[in-house]
């Protein structure tokens, strides 16, 4: 049993190192084919494995190899993560036209309705909201009740400066459509829905479903 245990481990001992020491083998063989003269005054003929130039030759190329393949690998992440912020760009920005895209239809829909009596709690703002206004507003809903969103990160999904964000949302805060909260996020206020926006919401909502 433990003589084909030693068997055993000398054959693949065998094995992985004729594996290793082929690419020496190979450039040894390669370097002999097209100088034989020097390889002659070397002491290097074709098909060599023995002694220590083989060994050598057959390290640096595996070292070569490994660094190939890590600058490569380093080249192919890049460029995937290059592709997948492309492809999650392109998306936000497909959705966030959608968002524009039905919000405009909501104002379509609301010149075109005839005008109704609304509950005695909730008068509609008197100013016109644009596009912009709408996709914070509509974004800010989408948080939840009490959950809140501030100037950068609004920004950040709607792909535009902080600072154009924080205009709509000082105009939505002014209107009560917006309420600010206490704390701050990179230096710019936190807003939350109040009961007047979400009642804005809605009706817009039901406006579009009936349409």
């Amino acid at each position: 049993m433990v003589d084909q245990a030693f068997t055993f481990l000398h054959t693949y001992g065998e094995l992985l190192y004729a594996v290793f020491i082929m690419p020496g083998t190979y450039l040894l063989s390669w370097f002999v084919a097209i100088a034989p003269v020097t390889a002659l005054q070397l002491g290097i003929t074709a098909g060599q494995t023995g002694g220590p130039l083989p060994f050598i030759v057959s390290l640096l190329s595996w070292l070569a190899l490994m660094i190939l393949l890590s600058i490569v690998w380093r080249v192919l992440r890049n460029w995937m993560r290059l592709v997948s912020a492309m492809i999650r760009t392109a998306w936000y920005r497909l959705t966030l036209a959608t968002r524009l895209l039905k919000t405009r239809l909501l104002l379509m829909l609301r010149s075109l309705l005839p005008r109704r009596r609304t509950p005695a709690e909730f008068e509609p703002p008197a100013v016109e909201f644009d596009e912009l206004d709408m996709a914070v507003l509509d974004s800010v809903s989408e948080q939840g009740p009490g959950l809140t969103l501030s100037a950068p990160e609004l920004a950040e999904r709607l792909s535009l400066l902080p600072s154009i964000i924080q205009q709509s949302l000082d105009k939505l805060s002014r209107n009560k459509m917006l309420d600010s909260v206490i704390g701050s996020t990179d230096g710019f206020e936190n807003y939350r829905l109040t009961e007047a926006g979400a009642t804005f919401v809605s009706m817009w909502q039901r406006q579009m479903f009936r349409g």
